[in-house]
């Protein structure tokens, strides 16, 4: 190999390396030819008899400066146009090095590359198609603390990324408390990058299993963690997953099962109109939504005194030691490290507003109704479609319905997976029977051939399975549910229809003039993963809320309770409900129009204190044991 090509490569060499290398060069390239102009001058010039480093130095001052030096003979021309020459290619390689390395810096911080210094921050990790419905719930959730800002990690261009955000939130004030970084989630340098030791709250947010359990392993078992347990909440799609994920996370980590949970709600929801806008209001922020709070005024007080000593907030429950008694006995006493579990607006509206029971009565106890009424009824609930493969959802749904449903009450399965039927078999038992219809519920003429009857329940389950197209799923669930509404209003049935959609924007599209309910799956468990985050206790309040155990949510006829034949307020109400061993937290009002509405009439957490007319269809929101 040739000298020249031997320079030229570590020259090129020495370029991919640095700006410092690049510099290195050019001081070595300028200083070669002033050194070279320098001796020339020297051995033929030297018109001043300097020394040659005086002569030197002159030279390279000079071509630092762009300027020229000397008399106008021929050959002090040519070196000056030599200097001249050198001074301008190197001041224009410089600057535009300068320049390169600035641009390459915006687009490095463009990029989401730069080293975050927040601290008490929130973390989402993956980005998914619902990632806007996180993203708002967390800033509802942290609107009166403006330090708190959202980062968001994903390999995804934060460029695309930043133009997507624009998108989903133009109001300045949220979009500017939004930071993306691009990266991989599992990747070490990235998690400590984004400062992920001094994160507020940490949710891992991809619809890829192995990605969250990888990224669980990579926060944990990081060599440089902090020695504090991290809070991170996360879903899983796959029940195979679940539990290899919970293994990894320990005690570090809330995982929730995507199906397990929504089946849960979906058999409670199909049997109560307007309870889907019961959970939604409770695992949300917009709204109101579950706070727990240490009262030392009620240190050694009854839960009774809680309940109506709160006026713009509802009492519902108590932690103590750690375990979730939702409407316990109201002679429950509460302990010093005993905590509130209360619905509220905000954290800062759970104040002690209410009466004392002692002192102060001022609801009407001549309209409180003491005896306690039971309203048993043999139902059938036609479950169409299902999620899984393995019917895992469909089964979750079944044997909870179980447990909710009187003896003699039917649990009809409609779809055309035939593992369908050895469910059935399966399940049944004396006092339930679980029936197996096989089609296809998209078809028209299969649905026109069931026997439907008044009062019939009927859950139109989502295909979506946590990874297969929203959209496409929607429009599935979508067109069985319209043609069930048609087959209801030509044969004049009354059915109570819940469909589960996942873009809770499709209901109001197709929104009827029929009461029906929609569970917004993904708002619902999106929303638990915040709150969760926001607050790691409430995982355990969304376990009971949604178990068939303890106390449950149930709508009964307000003349249960009081006698309204004049305005009553709501103390009195859970008063009533108290006496019933039950908890009053709200109202479904029964007109027309507001079942007709998409909140379905329901109000949740009332001013107890005001004075309301109800009518005799009208009924109240308790927590209670059993119908």
């Amino acid at each position: 190999m040739s000298l020249y090509k031997k320079i030229r490569y570590r020259v090129d060499k020495s370029l991919t390396r640095s700006l410092l290398s690049v510099i290195f060069i050019l001081i070595a390239v300028v200083t070669s030819i002033v050194l070279f102009i320098s001796l020339i001058d020297y051995f033929f010039i030297n018109e001043n008899s300097k020394s040659f480093l005086e002569t030197f130095f002159d030279y390279f001052i000079a071509s630092i400066k762009g300027n020229s030096i000397g008399n106008s003979s021929a050959l002090k021309i040519f070196l000056n146009i030599i200097l001249i020459s050198t001074s301008l290619f190197v001041s224009s390689v410089f600057i535009g090095l300068i320049v390169n390395n600035i641009r390459e810096r915006i687009l490095s911080i463009r990029k989401g590359q730069s080293f975050v210094l927040e601290s008490g921050h929130q973390i989402i990790l993956g980005w998914s198609p619902g990632i806007n419905l996180i993203i708002k719930e967390f800033l509802i959730a942290n609107e009166s603390n403006n330090n708190c800002n959202l980062l968001i990690l994903d390999e995804m261009d934060p460029v695309e990324m930043n133009t997507q955000l624009l998108k989903m939130f133009p109001d300045k004030k949220d979009y500017q408390r939004i930071i993306p970084k691009q990266g991989s989630t599992y990747d070490r340098y990235n998690l400590e990058r984004i400062n992920i030791n001094e994160s507020k709250s940490i949710l891992i947010n991809h619809i890829d299993d192995m990605k969250t359990i990888k990224t669980i392993a990579a926060i944990i078992n990081n060599p440089n963690r902090k020695e504090e347990p991290y809070n991170i909440v996360t879903k899983i799609n796959s029940k195979k997953n679940f539990q290899l994920a919970k293994i990894i996370g320990g005690s570090e980590a809330k995982i929730l099962y995507f199906g397990d949970m929504l089946s849960r709600i979906d058999a409670q929801t199909c049997l109560q109109d307007g309870l889907a806008i019961v959970f939604l209001e409770l695992v949300n922020f917009d709204g109101d939504e579950i706070y727990f709070t240490n009262e030392p005024s009620l240190h050694g007080s009854t839960y009774r005194e809680a309940v109506l000593g709160y006026d713009s907030s509802s009492v519902i429950g108590i932690q103590k030691e750690g375990k979730i008694l939702i409407s316990p006995s109201f002679n429950e006493k509460i302990g010093a490290e005993d905590k509130i579990i209360s619905i509220s607006e905000d954290d800062d509206r759970v104040m002690k507003d209410g009466i004392k029971p002692s002192k102060d009565t001022l609801y009407n106890e001549k309209n409180i109704i003491k005896d306690t009424k039971t309203h048993s009824k043999v139902e059938r609930v036609f479950i169409f479609g299902y999620a899984d493969y393995d019917m895992s959802r469909t089964r979750v749904i079944c044997s909870h319905l179980i447990e909710y449903l009187d003896s003699k009450s039917e649990i009809i399965l409609v779809n055309d997976n035939k593992a369908s039927n050895e469910l059935a078999v399966e399940l049944t038992s004396s006092d339930i029977n679980i029936l197996f219809i096989y089609g296809d519920v998209r078809s028209r003429t299969f649905l026109d051939s069931i026997d439907f009857r008044d009062e019939d329940k009927i859950l139109i389950l989502s295909p979506f399975n946590g990874l297969n197209d929203i959209e496409e799923c929607d429009a599935q669930t979508l067109f069985t549910l319209i043609n069930i509404r048609d087959i209801q209003n030509k044969s004049h049935k009354n059915l109570a229809i819940t469909t589960e959609l996942v873009n809770s924007k499709n209901a109001e599209i197709f929104q009827s003039e029929k009461d029906d309910d929609y569970l917004y799956s993904e708002i619902i468990v999106q929303s638990m993963l915040v709150q969760i985050a926001e607050n790691p206790d409430i995982s355990t309040f969304f376990d009971y809320l949604v178990s068939p155990l303890g106390s449950e949510i149930y709508f009964k006829p307000i003349t249960d309770y009081v006698d309204i034949s004049e305005p009553i307020d709501f103390y009195s109400i859970c008063e009533s409900a108290g006496l019933k061993g039950e908890t009053a937290f709200g109202y479904q009002k029964s007109s027309e129009n507001e079942l007709l509405s998409l909140d379905a009439g329901v109000i949740i957490n009332p001013l107890k204190s005001e004075k309301r007319t109800f009518a005799k269809n009208d009924k109240v929101i308790v927590f209670a044991e059993g119908l």
